[in-house]
């Protein structure tokens, strides 16, 4: 059987309408595609031709029979049904009938009499001779059948292909709809005309101000219907107005695999025609040069719905049970009013810039590119303006973007929006209830639907009110209480059983795929009986309330965030405890791979990440952090290298925030879950917040009296610590890591130990030291075999070298690096090598080479989110460029290292790059700016003062300063009496190594 099985809908028309309703609708509920006459479009072949072409691409043959024989062909003797019937047949077909029962009442009009129902009763008598025919009798027996008969013929999916829904990619110009809106419901977009007028001028009207813009931004709070906006636009405007259009793209980020590197390559495959499978194999930075060069040539529209997923704010796994309100005070800053738009508008939609960065730096990267794209154009919905698309200095919008801010319904689009309900109420009495909560579109829905079903006085709103004194919206002081207090209301009216459906969905963090439902819900001692029951609460929920929307090609449901949220957060501990055992309970039984080699991709892991879910939401901490050990560890952190998602899972383990301990865990157990966080951080490009995190857990381990883990976990808080600018503590967690693995005689510790001392003496200017220490480390590894730490070895001689001016030998080591760096090929191997192997290069003044490893190193370390070397590269890389006399590429290449230097912190790294910019300054006669660039890298090289400041970035620093004839900083000396005594350790001593020193 085909994946989405198809089943061809073979009877009379005028008849038999809501019988065919009703078996599409248990077709798509089943996640099966009907083949009716209601869905096809125009098509130039004869009647007869099409019926038989349309049985040949079914799966199975549903008849549906009552008292017409049907229409007939020109010429022959028999109806377009009993052909279809005969073709079916023919071909094999599995064949479904239901025949009216004979005694069931039927209007007389619609009963055929002579000739055409003596051919009816001879088809009858055919049909009952050959199969067995189901009778019916009601629209609800007959549906009840279907749902009973027809998951015969129902596919079966893998739990992955459950849990996530790829859709297939077409051919342009048909448009690629990667993750379809289902939340508009069938009450559709109500009013909203100006907003559609600014879409349409933006891209068919040259002399409004908005059509300069490549980028539209539609910037809203949650539930003011800007995804329902678009996806009108995009589906009924844009294609009659954007002349020339090459192709359109629906992307939305809510979808659980909607991350940015899916995005990068399946838009990619969908405009240059390849095969997916083909581009996942290209490195991303390709992948995005290539996309970023089909766009600037060819006029695509490509419409990102829900960008917020990508920010800070909101890229976190509970994102869909997060409300605007969350981020208010957090994210209002000064743009609003730079805007034009109302107070109240500061705290939904602009922000704390560092919230409204996007998580990778990459993305963001990406956005700015976007907004130079000469021929396509780029559709924004988000609920927070991306900080990325402004000017740093000014905030004002980045040349080419254009952002809009979605304000409140007007009143009678809000009104109208009610009536579709065919509920009452005048206008006197709704708009100021309507006001109550700025006309929230999502709102009115969801109350208008529990009005419509109020048993009591079915869509008689004063009636409802009366019986319900306490709803009064207007007494609340903020947006997020009032649609709470809403939604609440808005429930009341459902039943147990659509309830407790509506609390299930809420509980997954992606949509709810029907089989997922059907499995937790329905059977012996569950909630429903069989399908149909659980189909009766989600028509209730979908079509008659608006709470659930449905994706009928996916075959899937979920909630607004809104709602989810709402509904989540108003059920107590027991409600929620009761979802998560249902949930846990499925998960546990579905089949996940066990080997993390096998492993291609986060979606491989969803069963995996969802039962780790549900035991977060039990409460099960000690468990779930086992549970991640032996199935997530190994796979997210050396087969995927995907540390932004490690940190998104371990901080669920938090739930007291990271500033408490992780909860409910054996200390050995906490110490290793803040470790694994804090690498998380490291490897992401946040050092910073990883320091904090390993010196908790060295407290840990060092009140358990385990000097082994201590002694690890040193070298991991030294590491860090230089890397974000600590020097002095960096040398000494180091220096105190060595005392220990030497009075343990760990010599492979040692060397590790030596490895992160000599980096922080190395960064100070103490090169000789640094080469004692990483020669010792040297004779260790080789003593021991060991392949990697003679690699790393190499690479730390190299870089040695590197800062004493030193390329010919730089270049020695490093390829020696990589040679070792081929006998285990690990990814951070080659790519330290490659970045020494092309800064040596550099050096050397070898252009053609320095380009080709840096860009190298570069990729790599891109593709792996692996900060701390990508920016070193693109150092490099920049001043290669400047080097050639290319200084606007020099300029371009350090643009894409401040925001990320910035953010880990990289101090170092970032005092390298503006003595580059410095240096480009200076070449290009902009002395001012020059010195303002020496002055910032002297300032970040600072550290902690002389003697630990970075050294060379400091001296590079005051040269500039010198030759400008710009007076140095005042900056404020070390202070030692802010730091512990720093621990003894000879770094050399003599043993069987050779010697003392070497």
């Amino acid at each position: 059987m085909a994946n989405n099985p198809k089943v061809i809908i073979s009877s009379t028309a005028r008849d038999l309408p809501e019988y065919r309703d009703t078996a599409i609708h248990v077709c798509q509920r089943l996640g099966m595609i009907p083949l009716a006459m209601e869905e096809f479009g125009p098509d130039p072949r004869q009647a007869a031709e099409l019926c038989r072409q349309k049985v040949d691409e079914a799966d199975v043959f549903l008849a549906i029979i009552a008292h017409r024989y049907g229409d007939r062909p020109d010429g022959s003797d028999i109806s377009y049904t009993e052909i279809e019937y005969d073709r079916a047949i023919e071909s094999g077909k599995p064949v479904l009938i239901f025949m009216v029962d004979d005694n069931e009442p039927w209007l007389p009009k619609m009963m055929d009499q002579g000739e055409a129902r003596e051919k009816l009763e001879a088809f009858k008598a055919k049909l009952r001779r050959k199969h067995v025919v189901r009778p019916f009798k009601t629209v609800g027996q007959f549906k009840e059948d279907l749902f009973l008969y027809l998951p015969e013929w129902r596919e079966k999916r893998s739990p992955v292909e459950v849990l996530h829904n790829i859709s297939e990619i077409p051919a342009s110009p048909e448009p690629y709809i990667a993750h379809p809106y289902t939340l508009l419901q069938s009450h559709g977009l109500i009013g909203r005309q100006d907003e559609l007028n600014l879409l349409t001028d933006w891209v068919a009207k040259p002399d409004a101000e908005v059509y300069r813009a490549r980028i539209l931004n539609i910037v809203a709070i949650g539930g003011m219907g800007k995804s329902a906006l678009t996806w009108k636009w995009f589906n009924d405007i844009a294609p009659h107005e954007m002349k020339p259009l090459a192709g359109r793209v629906w992307w939305s980020f809510y979808e659980s695999d909607a991350r940015y590197e899916n995005f990068i390559v399946r838009t990619l495959a969908y405009v240059t025609q390849r095969p997916r499978e083909e581009v996942q194999k290209m490195p991303l930075p390709q992948c995005e040069e290539n996309l970023l060069s089909v766009l600037d040539r060819e006029p695509f529209l490509i419409v990102l719905d829900g960008l917020e997923r990508l920010l800070i704010a909101y890229a976190r796994m509970d994102a869909a049970r997060l409300m605007d309100d969350d981020f208010d005070e957090q994210t209002a800053n000064r743009v609003a009013g730079a805007l034009g738009l109302p107070e109240s508008a500061a705290q939904s939609f602009t922000g704390q810039h560092q919230l409204r960065k996007t998580a990778d730096p990459r993305a963001g990267a990406f956005l700015r590119k976007l907004a130079n794209c000469r021929a396509a154009r780029i559709l924004i919905t988000t609920r927070l303006y991306p900080r990325d698309l402004q000017d740093k200095l000014t905030d004002e919008a980045i040349p080419g973007s254009y952002p809009h801010f979605l304000l409140k319904l007007s009143d009678d689009d809000a009104l109208n929006l009610w009536r579709t309900f065919n509920v009452g109420g005048s206008r006197e009495e709704l708009l100021p209830l309507f006001h109550a909560f700025d006309n929230h579109a999502l709102l009115i829905k969801a109350l208008a639907g529990e009005i419509k079903r109020y048993k009591r006085a079915p869509g008689d709103f004063e009636k409802w009110r009366q019986h319900h004194p306490k709803f009064d919206p207007s007494r609340f002081p903020i947006l997020k209480e009032i649609q709470a207090h809403v939604l609440d209301f808005a429930l009341r009216g459902l039943d147990k059983k659509a309830r407790q459906t509506l609390h299930t969905i809420a509980a997954f963090r992606m949509p709810a795929a029907d089989e997922t439902l059907l499995a937790l819900l329905v059977g012996e001692g569950k909630l429903f009986i069989n399908d149909n029951e659980l189909d009766t609460a989600l028509t209730e929920l979908e079509e008659d309330r608006g709470l659930i929307g449905w994706d009928k090609r996916a075959n899937r449901y979920d909630l607004h965030p809104i709602v989810r949220g709402v509904v989540w957060s108003g059920l107590g501990d027991d409600a929620r405890r009761g979802v998560y055992t249902s949930l846990h309970a499925h998960f546990e039984a579905v089949p996940m791979i066990d080997d993390p080699l096998k492993v291609n991709s986060l979606e491989d892991l969803t069963p995996a990440i969802e039962l780790y879910n549900t035991l977060i939401g039990l409460g099960r901490y000690d468990d779930a952090g086992r549970f991640f050990y032996e199935r997530l560890d190994d796979a997210t952190l050396y087969r995927l290298s995907a540390s932004r998602q490690r940190v998104e899972l371990l901080e669920l383990l938090f739930p007291d925030g990271l500033d408490q301990l992780p909860h409910r865990s054996s200390p050995d157990r906490q110490a290793s879950t803040l470790n694994s966080l804090a690498q998380g951080y490291q490897y992401s490009g946040q050092p910073g917040r990883a320091a904090t995190l390993f010196r908790h857990a060295n407290t840990i381990v060092s009140e358990m009296k385990n000097d082994g883990n201590l002694s690890i976990g040193l070298c991991n808080l030294s590491y860090t610590l230089r890397l974000s600018g600590a020097l002095c503590e960096s040398e000494s967690a180091a220096r105190r890591s060595l005392v220990i693995t030497r009075e343990q005689d760990d010599r492979f510790q040692e060397a590790a130990s030596l490895h992160w001392l000599g980096l922080t003496l190395a960064a100070r200017g103490l090169a000789n030291e640094f080469g004692s220490a990483l020669q010792r480390a040297l004779d260790i590894f080789t003593a021991q075999s060991n392949s990697q730490g003679e690699g790393f070895s190499n690479s730390y001689l190299a870089q040695r070298a590197l800062w004493l001016g030193e390329f010919a030998g730089a270049l020695s080591f490093a390829n020696r690096a990589w040679e070792l760096a081929e006998v285990l090929s690990l990814e951070r191997d080659f790519i330290y090598a490659a970045r020494a192997q092309g800064a040596a290069a550099v050096g050397l003044n070898d252009f053609a080479t320095a380009d080709e490893r840096l860009h190298h190193a570069l990729t790599r370390a891109r593709m792996v989110n692996l900060a701390e070397e990508e920016l070193p590269a693109l150092v490099a890389l920049a001043e290669l460029r400047r080097r050639q006399g290319d200084l606007k590429a020099a300029r371009e290449l350090l643009d894409d290292v401040w925001d990320a230097a910035e953010r880990g912190p990289y101090p170092l790294i970032h005092s390298d790059a503006c003595n580059v910019l410095a240096q480009v300054e200076h070449d290009e006669g902009n002395q001012g700016k020059a010195v303002e660039a020496a002055t910032k890298a002297y300032r970040l090289a600072w550290c902690d003062g002389p003697p630990f400041a970075y050294h060379w970035g400091l001296e590079k620093a005051r040269k500039h300063l010198r030759e400008l004839g710009a007076d140095e900083p005042e900056m404020l000396p070390f202070d030692e009496s802010k730091f512990e005594p720093m621990p003894e350790v000879e770094i050399n001593p003599p043993d069987e190594f050779g010697g003392q020193g070497n």
